[in-house]
């Protein structure tokens, strides 16, 4: 009787066990260049890093940015972990930084990445490779996780974790033993915010600051011997299992250097959940229409959303306060956002502030606004790419054994996956679709209403075409320098002296609030 062995293994020679998602992952994190990247990505890349530098400076402006850099420091300094920490907590601070198919990517990746540009003398190419190895990583790991209980958002610390090591790795050309053990070192402890805590106080800058911290203590315990597990994401009992109701682990490594996850990235406008901004859009038409609409004038405000802006105002509204709301619940209420650009037709950090916050006239209005769940703006959202469709294309059957899923689609929920398609092959024409339709009913019986299938900034064919323009007008709006933007914006031809000097200005470089 003969035996047929595998191709390359000899009698009594153990076949090598399959490579861990971690170690397939790091192995091309460590590989890739910037000449393999294509130019759309690194465009995105270069306005991620811009938006982001805008939302620090945001931050910077505010009272809790403020009291972030007077209990931790400046946000660039000689040791990279203290700045990367001061960074993304200013970054988070407003909900005001980036989103992509897997979650808030530049928390982690970007701030480390700036971070590191002085002692790693990161070039332009360099600091933007960097970001993008950053955005895979980070994007994947948390992609594969998504089937899972809503509203995670910015709390996904997995995300930031995976995005600071993968930051810290690359910018410090660490081996793939060095990759393998610094992520598993970085996602094996992880931190839970607590809801109540993230909406009622400053916690959530808190959670992304120490997420980022020990991220960047499992690199250092790498580089200098510590092991971690190498099957940290697909184990048992490891990271996807924990975290997700479906775990989808063959995300982690999918078209690796073919479908890049930073094509999916979404620009905000304003500060706030993403699951809001189509509202907000709605509502700043509305104003130009109907002038400055004060409560007085309004009967109601009726929101029209799909699942995600509903949910998310069912589990906030509790913790809404009026004129004493905290600033971290006032970025999630569709209310809040929504009463102010009809009020002002603008939202900003300074609609953020304390004395912002306290006008009862926006609370007044706010009080009247109500959110409906609208099934077709959620089968819409559910049939683009972020923040929900690819899951679920690549899910399949699976995505039935999702509670989540099957709660909000009953009987019709193997229709709905069936309808989806296939999988993406590339996020060349990636999209998000979060929609939203207001209507503002006054008190004299009129009515005027506007919709939108996605909101500006989302991704999608216009913000492929425009998001240089949009990221340029919000770094702009925090009175970022034009000639510091113009460098930015080419950022690639510059060398390490010009990048570190490029980036302090960026930050550094503030006019009075």
């Amino acid at each position: 009787m003969t035996t047929t062995r595998p191709a390359g293994v000899t009698s009594g020679e153990p076949a090598e066990p399959p490579a861990s998602l971690t170690a397939r992952l790091a192995a091309w994190a460590h590989a890739v260049t910037y000449e393999d990247i294509p130019a759309a990505t690194l465009a995105a890349a270069r306005s991620q890093l811009i938006s982001n530098l805008a939302a620090v400076r945001a931050s910077l402006r505010h009272p809790a940015g403020r009291a972030i850099v007077a209990a931790f420091g400046p946000p660039l300094r000689a040791d990279p972990t203290r700045s990367a920490c001061v960074l993304a907590a200013l970054a988070s601070a407003l909900d005001f930084d980036e989103v992509a198919y897997g979650g808030h990517v530049s928390t982690g990746g970007v701030n480390v990445a700036i971070a590191h540009a002085g002692v790693d003398r990161l070039d332009g190419r360099a600091l933007l490779t960097t970001i993008v190895t950053a955005n895979e990583c980070a994007a994947r790991i948390t992609a594969a996780t998504i089937l899972s209980p809503f509203f995670r958002g910015q709390t996904n610390t997995h995300c930031h974790l995976a995005g600071a090591a993968a930051a810290r790795l690359r910018a410090r050309d660490a081996t793939p033993g060095e990759w393998v053990a610094g992520l598993g070192l970085a996602l094996g402890t992880l931190p839970v915010p607590l809801h109540h805590a993230v909406v009622t106080s400053d916690v959530k800058a808190l959670s992304a600051a120490a997420s980022v911290r020990m991220a960047l203590d499992g690199c250092d315990g790498a580089a200098h011997g510590l092991t971690g597990p190498a099957a940290i994401l697909e184990h048992p009992e490891g990271l996807l299992a924990a975290l997700s109701a479906v775990p989808l682990p063959e995300i982690v490594t999918t078209g690796l250097g073919r479908r890049w996850h930073t094509d999916t990235l979404t620009y905000k406008r304003f500060p706030g959940s993403a699951y809001l901004h189509a509202a907000f859009d709605c509502a700043e038409r509305l104003h130009r229409r109907l002038g400055a609409v004060d409560a007085s004038r309004v009967r109601r405000v009726v929101v029209h959303g799909s699942l995600l802006t509903w949910q998310m105002e069912q589990k906030v509204a509790r913790e809404l306060d009026g004129p004493r709301t905290n600033v971290s619940a006032a970025t999630l209420s569709v209310g809040y956002g929504v009463a102010t650009l009809l009020m002002t037709g603008a939202f900003g950090p300074g609609d953020l502030t304390p004395s912002a916050l306290a006008d009862p006239e926006r609370w007044a209005l706010a009080e009247k606004v109500v959110v409906e769940h609208d099934m077709d703006l959620s089968i819409r959202m559910a049939q683009a790419t972020s923040p929900l469709g690819e899951s679920l294309r690549r899910a399949g059957d699976r995505a039935l054994d999702w509670p989540e899923f099957v709660r909000w689609t009953g009987d019709a929920a193997p229709a709905l996956l069936a309808a989806l398609g296939g999988p993406e092959e590339t996020f060349e024409q990636a999209t998000m679709a979060i929609g939203a339709r207001v209507a503002v009913e006054l008190a004299d019986g009129t009515a005027a209403a506007e919709s939108r299938d996605a909101f500006v900034g989302s991704a999608g064919p216009e913000t492929r075409r425009d998001h240089g323009a949009i990221v340029a007008r919000k770094f702009l709006s925090t009175g970022g320098p034009r000639d510091v933007l113009a460098e930015l914006e080419h950022l690639d031809a510059l060398g390490p002296e010009q990048v570190v000097a490029v980036l302090a200005r960026a930050v550094e470089d503030l006019p009075e609030p």
